[in-house]
């Protein structure tokens, strides 16, 4: 990826701290908000050790994340080396497939 469209996704993914999550699997159809935070230039998500999330993600590590200016498609997948800020939280690392950005106007796509 140029680090011009780079940057562009990093300054909106910045924006929050909290996006919403999707999954899919052997829990069934599981949505909720989480934490996130870019590190490194990687996204990482903390999610609370006893969701169903956890578990969908095992099989089926394709995942959605949402807020209301962009939407990511990609997939998870636990980070055992990254420090989770609370104790409740386990760290998942998010591999982008596809950025959406949401505008009035229209949308914006960019493939990773």
């Amino acid at each position: 990826m140029n680090t011009h469209l780079r940057e562009r996704v990093e300054t909106l993914i910045q924006q929050y701290s909290e996006v919403t999550l999707g999954t899919c699997g052997q829990a069934g159809p599981q949505i909720s908000f989480v934490a996130c935070e870019l590190r490194d230039h990687d996204l990482f998500l903390f999610v609370p050790r006893n969701s169903d999330h956890l578990f969908n993600l095992e099989g089926q590590p394709e995942i959605v994340l949402l807020t209301p200016m962009w939407k990511l498609d990609g997939q998870a997948v636990l980070a055992d080396d990254v420090t989770a800020p609370y104790d409740w939280q386990t760290a998942v690392h998010v591999h982008p497939r596809r950025f959406t950005i949401l505008a009035a106007d229209g949308q914006s796509t960019i493939d990773f």
